[in-house]
């Protein structure tokens, strides 16, 4: 947790004061960010996980006027710091079952509505709702597959094909 939280901390620094123009973006995108962003975290001091979070909450908050961004990704959602997932502009949901995720998403995303948020859980692989201040109403899409040689090697285990192996 400490080495995303420095390079977040220091490439924020260096993006404002090389940035007075405010004519360049970054992005920084943190994949698995429950595990970088999250309050509950039970490896760390109390001081060391408020600073952390202090850190990631400045940014969101006023890395925009900077042209500095966070995108987030995450399959537990609920794990995030509520301050951060309050700041969130837009939002790309893919399939959720896990009851807190979906509260969450709930009580912080005024622009999902019932019926948008009621099929979150049903999502086929590929799917997203699309929703946010970018967005004049939740819009559910099917994102198109890569082609093989563009696909990354992170599909399911096929346990079928596992299990008939295992009885030979």
């Amino acid at each position: 947790m400490i080495l995303p939280m420095l390079i977040a901390k220091i490439s924020y620094q260096t993006h404002k004061e090389t940035n007075s123009d405010h004519d360049r973006m970054f992005n920084l995108i943190i994949d698995e960010a429950h595990n970088i962003l999250s309050e509950k975290s039970s490896v760390e001091s109390e001081k060391w996980k408020d600073y952390r979070l202090d850190v990631f909450e400045k940014i969101i908050k006023e890395g925009r006027k900077f042209g500095y961004y966070l995108t987030i990704a995450s399959q537990r959602p609920a794990d995030i710091s509520p301050t951060i997932v309050s700041q969130i502009h837009n939002y790309f949901v893919h399939r959720l079952v896990n009851e807190l995720d979906l509260k969450m998403l709930q009580n912080t995303m005024s622009s999902l509505d019932a019926v948008s948020r009621g099929n979150i859980p049903t999502l086929l692989p590929g799917q997203a709702v699309i929703t946010g201040v970018s967005f004049a109403q939740p819009v559910i899409v099917q994102i198109d597959k890569l082609g093989k040689e563009q696909q990354p090697d992170s599909s399911n285990i096929n346990l079928l094909k596992i299990w008939h192996f295992c009885e030979k």
